[in-house]
C-alpha cells in the first residue's frame, strides 16, 4: 500500500494523514481529483493537519482511498442486485 516512505520526525504519519484526508474529502470530494501536492497544501489550509505531509505519502493515501471507494461501489452494486 505504501511506497516505503518514512516521514520525518515532525511530519504527520500515515494514519494521521489518512484520517485527515477522509475528513477533507468528505467535505470537498473534488480533492480526490487534485494532484497530491495540492491535496497536501489543502490539508494545511483547511486545518485538517498542522504540518504539511509529504506529497509522496499523500499520493499513497489517495491511492488507498480510491481503492476503498471502488470496493464500496462494488458492494453497493451487489446489494442492489440482491433484493432482501
Amino acid at each position: 500500500m505504501t511506497s516505503g516512505y518514512i516521514p520525518a520526525k515532525d511530519e504527520p504519519g500515515p494514519d494521521e494523514i489518512l484520517e485527515a484526508m477522509r475528513e477533507a474529502i468528505f467535505n470537498n470530494p473534488r480533492l480526490i481529483e487534485m494532484p497530491s501536492e495540492e491535496v497536501a497544501r489543502q490539508l494545511i489550509l483547511g486545518g485538517y493537519l498542522q504540518k504539511e505531509p509529504s506529497p509522496a505519502l499523500v499520493a499513497d493515501m489517495l491511492d488507498a482511498l480510491e481503492s476503498e471507494e471502488g470496493g464500496f461501489e462494488a458492494d453497493e452494486l451487489s446489494e442492489e442486485g440482491n433484493p432482501t
